[in-house]
């Protein structure tokens, strides 16, 4: 069992590297950049409270349209948070999506916190990690769906007012036999408090997993250094303070 497992991780770590280089890359600025991060400076004296949902439905077009096709169409939007909130409470209430897990965080900006998906999902606190450090124990990885790491940051001078949101997210598959980890979302947009960014996993990976569902990260930013404001948990509408 021990040799076994002692391959399986050897597999991990070498398509790990391999896979990284040959991901379906979505939202990348280039091939070079492409699931790297550089360790930026976190200011202490902010900090943001995230929310992360993953979710599948059976509807294509529920939140990014695949008029153009499946490989041709977008892979991510943003929306106001009620417009998330509204669509994805009339989605599962429909029976046509499902939310695998729903998951808060509050990290300073610029840290970078990490909200993955398990296989038997669970709602839990998040993990404040260092930026660009990851998880590589096959152990930890063999009960994950998905490793996913969520940065906050401010926004330049010309970003007008908006604050940027970096995320990384690893398609994860280990089994005893072996197994691999390899980034196919790399993105970094502008988000106000009381928006949504909604991301479509279309990787081959994930595509293959999923079937004809369509699998999505969504994260939405509540607010800098604490406000009040309402969130989806468990298909039903709460409020929450700090």
């Amino acid at each position: 069992m021990k040799k076994t497992f002692l391959v399986a991780a050897l597999a991990l770590l070498v398509l790990t590297s391999v896979n990284v280089r040959k991901a379906n890359a979505q939202s990348c600025p280039n091939l070079e950049t492409f699931g790297v991060r550089p360790s930026g400076q976190v200011d202490r004296t902010l900090q943001s409270r995230i929310e992360v949902t993953y979710f599948n439905t059976s509807d294509p077009n529920a939140f990014v349209s695949e008029a153009a096709g499946f490989a041709r169409s977008a892979s991510y939007t943003r929306i106001s948070a009620d417009q998330f909130v509204a669509r994805i409470g009339s989605l599962v209430g429909s029976g046509m999506a499902s939310v695998r897990k729903q998951q808060s965080a509050n990290p300073y900006l610029g840290q970078t916190a990490e909200l993955n998906l398990e296989r038997a999902s669970a709602n839990g606190e998040a993990k404040m990690i260092k930026t660009g450090m990851s998880v590589m124990d096959p152990s930890y990885l063999s009960g994950l769906d998905r490793e996913t790491e969520i940065t906050i940051s401010k926004g330049s001078s010309i970003d007008g007012g908006y604050y940027r949101l970096s995320m990384l997210s690893w398609f994860v598959d280990v089994t005893a036999k072996g197994g691999h980890k390899v980034v196919d979302y790399d993105a970094n947009v502008l988000l106000q408090p009381g928006e949504t960014a909604v991301f479509k996993l279309m990787s081959d990976d994930e595509a293959k997993r999923s079937g004809a569902a369509r699998s999505y990260i969504a994260v939405t930013m509540r607010s800098v250094d604490g406000t009040s404001t309402a969130w989806l948990r468990n298909g039903q509408m709460t409020t929450a303070s700090r």
